[in-house]
């Protein structure tokens, strides 16, 4: 594992870009969002999804997620009618869930029987940087419960040493859970209220 160091919430040109290739051929990364680290691959690479899902003990419908670069992104891998798309757009970036009918653009490995998937567009550079150069979505697992303690960097090192190719290394994030909207009605459900008001 290569820990980066980072300027304005991205790592140097040179090993941004070596992430972004790493992640095309199925690595996988740990990055900072406004609400925790995540674990994330390219949701192009089956390899790196695969890889993901191992890292969630094969459990592929918990806490993942899809990170989009930014509202625009989100209504190419999720269905958003107008009223979805008025309370979103007053939302993005932000730390908040969205469930939406998927897409034909979301993989079948990744879609939950509901047809539905979770997505989100944080507020931090790297979650939206990354996605515009790999030209797709990334896949997310929130990896909070193996950074509890004082020291994040050292306990994700730790956990993750030998599955994952980069940490970006944001120091300590108070790690707070995301507010989850199910936008699939014509309501809009609040599922859990975590981050960021409403």
């Amino acid at each position: 594992m290569e820990i980066l160091h980072l300027y304005n919430g991205l790592p140097k040109a040179r090993q941004l870009r070596q992430v972004v290739g790493a992640l095309d051929d199925g690595e996988l990364a740990i990055i900072p969002t406004d609400t925790n680290y995540a674990a994330v691959c390219s949701l192009g690479s089956k390899k790196g999804i695969n890889r993901l899902y191992a890292l969630n003990s094969g459990k592929s419908e918990k806490k993942i997620t899809l990170f989009c670069a930014d509202l625009k992104d989100i209504s190419l891998y999720a269905t958003v009618g107008n009223p979805a798309y008025r309370l979103m757009k007053s939302l993005v970036p932000g730390p908040y869930t969205f469930i939406l009918p998927a897409s034909r653009m979301v993989p079948k490995m990744v879609l939950t029987r509901r047809r539905t998937v979770g997505v989100r567009a944080p507020d931090e550079p790297a979650c939206q940087e990354l996605p515009r150069e790999l030209g797709t979505a990334l896949l997310a697992l929130s990896v909070k419960d193996s950074a509890a303690g004082e020291n994040m960097i050292a306990e994700l090192e730790n956990s993750f040493r030998n599955r994952v190719a980069y940490l970006f290394d944001a120091g300590n994030i108070v790690s707070e859970s995301s507010t989850i909207l199910d936008l699939t009605g014509e309501e809009c459900v609040v599922v859990r209220k975590g981050k960021g008001s409403i």
